[in-house]
Order: structure tokens, then C-alpha cells, then sequence
């Protein structure tokens, strides 16, 4: 998450330097409860080059109705958007984004979201204790350090694919100097996120004793 004075220094590089800037604000309605969201926009009220990008699909998983909000400032380039811009929208996407009676599901999905990221904690504290987490500020996404339990080049997502059953994302499929690290969804109920721990520490914890055991001469 983005505090005020952060977003205040980011705002002087790019009137400093001119530049243009996408604000991917998707997920701000998926924070923490003792987090804020400010949008950039908020900061930049009469900056011309921001554009700012939301939708509905993440917060309510409507991503199968095609329809999100692109704010466009600059009256030319959103004329050569709205000319490139092939429209997906129907009368159902348009009403579900309408829609304004979410707002008691969103709090409680957002408590449920903050326990099931507390209990992610306490079980990798438990069973895998090596493993680096902590909780984020914002999404439904959870990161884990766990190149304490393997080597460099391991291919996680093969790895507890075939040997514990569960399918997730390696962090070396977003970025950089993220090798070692898993990413993983807890926007799911809480029996299902307690069953992937399960295979996902029991397998890293096999693969351990299978390499403890091998190295030891008879």
C-alpha cells in the first residue's frame, strides 16, 4: 500500500521528468483492514498524464462480464482510445458494475481474507519454519520464502504440482531475484487453504528427510 508521503514524492519524479503513468489500482478495494487506499489521482488532481485503471472483476470475481474503468485525463489520448478500444460491455457487465449493495460483503470478505493471511502465518511458523512470510497489505495473494528448503533453479510450481497435489505460482513468474519464493491464493475457504498448507509442508518436508536420509552413509 501507498502512503500519502510516498505517493507525494512519486508525484515530483513524474511532473519532473514529464512522464506518462499507468496507476493499476485494481486491487484496491482487496486491503487489509487497517489499511487506506489513495488513489494517485487523488495526489495528481490536475496531472493530465495519469491514467488510472479499475474494475469490479477482482473485489467480486465478475472477470468473465469483460468490463473495467480506464480514466483518461487527456482528452486526445482517450479519443484514440475510445477509437482502438473494441467495447465488450453488455447490459449485465454494466449493471453488475453499477451495482451498490456490496459494500457489507466486501468488509466481510476483507476480515475473512485478513484471517485465513493470519493463519497462513502460523501454520508455515509451525511446520515450516524456515520459511520467510509475512502478511501483505493489500490482495488476496500471499508470498512465502522458501529458499531455505530449496536450490535456486528448482522449479517450484513442478514440484508441488506432482509431489503434493497443489497448484500454484512460482515468484519468478513475476519478477526478478525471486527465485525460491511461491505465491499463493487465500481468497478461498478456510478448510480448503488449511488442506493445500497441508500437502504444501508435508511434501517440502518429505522432499527434506528423502535428501537428509540420501546423504547419509551405511
Amino acid at each position: 500500500m501507498w502512503k500519502e508521503e510516498e505517493l507525494k514524492k512519486l508525484a515530483e519524479i513524474i511532473k519532473k521528468y514529464n512522464l506518462w503513468v499507468i496507476s493499476d489500482e485494481i486491487h484496491c478495494d482487496l486491503i487489509r483492514l487497517n489499511q487506506k487506499h489513495i488513489p494517485l489521482g487523488k495526489i495528481m488532481p490536475d496531472y493530465e498524464r495519469l491514467i488510472t485503471a479499475m474494475a469490479p472483476s477482482k473485489t467480486f470475481n465478475l472477470a468473465g462480464l469483460m468490463i473495467s474503468n480506464i480514466i483518461i485525463r487527456n482528452e486526445n489520448l482517450r479519443e484514440v482510445w475510445l477509437s482502438r478500444h473494441y467495447n465488450f460491455d453488455n447490459p449485465l457487465s454494466i449493471a453488475a458494475a453499477q451495482a451498490e449493495k456490496g459494500n457489507v460483503w466486501l468488509e466481510e470478505l476483507r476480515a475473512y481474507l485478513d484471517e485465513n493471511f493470519q493463519f497462513t502465518g502460523e501454520y508455515l511458523s509451525k511446520h515450516l519454519p524456515k520459511a520467510r512470510y509475512r502478511i501483505s497489505e493489500a490482495t488476496y495473494l500471499a508470498w512465502a520464502d522458501l529458499n531455505e528448503y530449496f536450490e535456486p533453479d528448482e522449479q517450484l510450481p513442478l514440484f508441488f504440482a506432482y509431489r503434493a497435489g497443489v497448484l500454484l505460482e512460482g515468484g519468478n513468474m513475476f519478477i526478478q531475484n525471486s527465485d525460491g519464493f511461491i505465491r499463493l491464493n487465500l481468497a478461498c475457504p478456510k478448510a480448503t487453504l488449511a488442506e493445500g498448507l497441508k500437502r504444501i509442508c508435508e511434501a517440502v518436508n518429505t522432499k527434506h528427510m528423502e535428501k537428509t536420509w540420501g546423504n547419509k552413509s551405511i
